[in-house]
């Protein structure tokens, strides 16, 4: 993995597909330079991460929210509601290490499991699917996830715990009959039951984490996240939050947010932001000049905060897999994200065939640095 920052807009730039751009050769002791830069400015949340520690609950995301935008929101959405409580400067980033029972807990509650916060169905003997079906759409299972984020001091101490809740906008319904067919269904969950029923089961989470002797009087940041529907191309968002002391036991107060995501290219992207669309035709029609042997798109994420841009999300999609290439694209498209989105924060993320191959980091009134996996 290489890291540097683009240090001005003389780049450094490898050759290989990039016409009518000044070239010279990266070596070493450059590449070495630059890595400690991007060492120092860190990614946009700023946390420094404790990479040795996985989550007890690695993984269950992937089994219960469908949506790989939504994966992504909860992670990095949670960690920027977290700055507020949790400063960069005096704590680090840790995968959850504590809540061991989520798995459980984001089950209907039965008689077999008896702290599952989904409501519990009781479903009788000799209950045809129909029934089935219409029981499970009166008591829809509202809580999807729940994802832990730990942030410690120094000396790895835990200084406080982040929740987030993922709620589910739908609820995808499948019963099974007595001839073992399969019958589906769903449920759409209002905006008012989603949040009543997360901020309920939100009291007895908190309750759960003071008998640990270890999280007893550890403060505690809540929030609430609105799953988009399976096909969204565009994640959901955190809606409400709230603070628990480290002398408290139970939530005081929540505080609403107003976020939302828009997709670019899209009718309702547009409607929103027309010089924004523009822009990022622009820009793929731009960056398409120096590499005309690749095919690359661009799709673009907003979040808007109080009806304000928070930051500007790029997907990159590119048949690119050469490092050389790869660094050269990188560097070029640096310098266009400071040109086009000046005073806007833009985090891009290239994908190849193999993967997720690049990431940049533009602040605002920062110079744009890049990783290269």
């Amino acid at each position: 993995m290489k890291k540097w920052m683009i240090a001005s807009l003389s780049l450094l730039i490898f050759a290989s597909g990039c016409a009518n751009k000044p070239s010279e050769v990266i070596n070493d002791e450059t590449l070495e330079a630059q890595s400690k830069a991007a060492g120092k400015a860190r990614e946009y949340l700023t946390y420094k991460i404790d990479q040795e520690k996985k989550s007890v609950n690695r993984g269950l995301i992937t089994q219960t929210v469908n949506n790989r935008s939504d994966m992504d929101e909860i992670e990095t959405g949670l960690m920027s509601q977290s700055i507020k409580y949790f400063p960069p400067d005096k704590v680090n980033y840790q995968e959850g290490q504590y809540l061991t029972g989520i798995k459980d807990w984001i089950k209907r509650k039965s008689s077999s499991n008896k702290t599952g916060l989904n409501p519990e169905l009781e479903i009788k003997d000799g209950m045809g699917w129909e029934d089935q079906v219409k029981l499970e759409k009166d008591n829809p299972a509202y809580l999807a996830y729940i994802h832990e984020q730990n942030y410690v001091d120094s000396d790895g101490k835990i200084q406080g715990v982040s929740l987030g809740l993922a709620m589910n906008s739908v609820d995808y319904i499948r019963v099974q009959d007595s001839q073992k067919l399969m019958h589906f269904d769903e449920k759409q969950i209002s905006s008012k039951e989603m949040a009543a029923y997360g901020k309920k089961a939100a009291e007895t989470i908190v309750k759960r984490i003071r008998k640990n002797s270890k999280l007893k009087d550890v403060p505690i940041m809540i929030s609430l996240y609105k799953l988009q529907p399976t096909n969204s191309v565009v994640p959901g968002n955190y809606f409400t939050t709230a603070f628990i002391d480290g002398n408290d036991n139970s939530i005081k107060k929540w505080s609403d947010l107003d976020e939302e995501y828009y997709y670019f290219p899209s009718d309702k992207g547009e409607e929103k932001n027309r010089d924004l669309a523009k822009n990022l035709l622009n820009l793929e029609d731009e960056v398409a000049k120096y590499f005309s042997h690749q095919d690359i798109k661009l799709v673009g994420k907003a979040l808007y905060s109080n009806d304000s841009i928070n930051k500007l999300v790029i997907e990159v999609n590119t048949g690119m897999v050469k490092e050389a290439e790869l660094i050269g694209f990188s560097q070029v498209f640096g310098t266009e994200i400071v040109d086009y989105f000046p005073n806007i924060p833009v985090y891009v993320y290239v994908k190849t065939p193999k993967g997720v191959k690049a990431t940049m980091v533009k602040e605002v009134d920062q110079e744009p640095f890049v990783d290269i996996q």
